[in-house]
């Protein structure tokens, strides 16, 4: 499946969100100031203004750990009742957190982005923004069937997030700790060492 630039954009927001927990980040939680969720939100080319206060900062880190948490039960899914169960609980998420956000979706168009969907407007506190961006991906991902696309990194001593953009729905693992590398050059140096 193509996605279109606005997804993709959100999805890859949605992975970077959840990788900044502090059981994640190497560096700790980075969404611990008013600072770091400026950082998080310039990062990821908001619109509008990018005042972040400390509510913002706190219902932005509540939003992350409901959504890992739903996301997770996902991924973990072993049967189809299991993964079925999942995506209920994740749908139940995306509407209270429209619903919280005061959803009301418009098509806007700025900068270098074609027209797209806005679930709030650019003066919504910073934490609606990330939170109706999040439930948009989600809606995207949920209609489409494409759920899977949201991963955890294979390697042993990695616990990151991932989006799989590939066709054949084969990534594997992160784009934040080099870790197809270092299993690759692990795997590698294990063969050579074999009798």
């Amino acid at each position: 499946m193509t996605f279109a630039n606005d997804i993709r954009s959100n999805l890859t927001m949605l992975v970077d969100l959840l990788n900044t927990s502090g059981a994640i980040a190497e560096a700790g939680d980075e969404l611990t100031t008013t600072a770091g969720l400026h950082g998080f939100a310039a990062r990821h080319d908001f619109s509008g203004p990018l005042k972040a206060t400390k509510s913002d900062v706190k219902e932005t880190r509540e939003l992350r750990e409901r959504f890992a948490i739903a996301l997770d039960a996902s991924i973990d899914a072993e049967t189809d009742s299991d993964a079925s169960k999942a995506t209920e609980r994740i749908v139940s998420e995306v509407n209270v957190t429209l619903q919280w956000a005061g959803a009301l979706p418009r098509l806007v168009r700025h900068g270098d982005w074609d027209w797209h969907l806005h679930a709030v407007g650019q003066s919504a506190s910073l934490a609606d923004r990330v939170a109706a961006d999040v439930a948009l991906v989600l809606i995207d991902l949920i209609r489409s069937g494409d759920l899977d696309r949201l991963g955890l990194c294979a390697a042993e001593d990695c616990n990151a997030y991932l989006a799989d953009f590939t066709r054949n729905r084969s990534k594997r693992f992160c784009d934040s700790g080099n870790c197809a590398n270092r299993t690759h050059v692990a795997a590698f140096r294990a063969r050579q060492t074999e009798p």
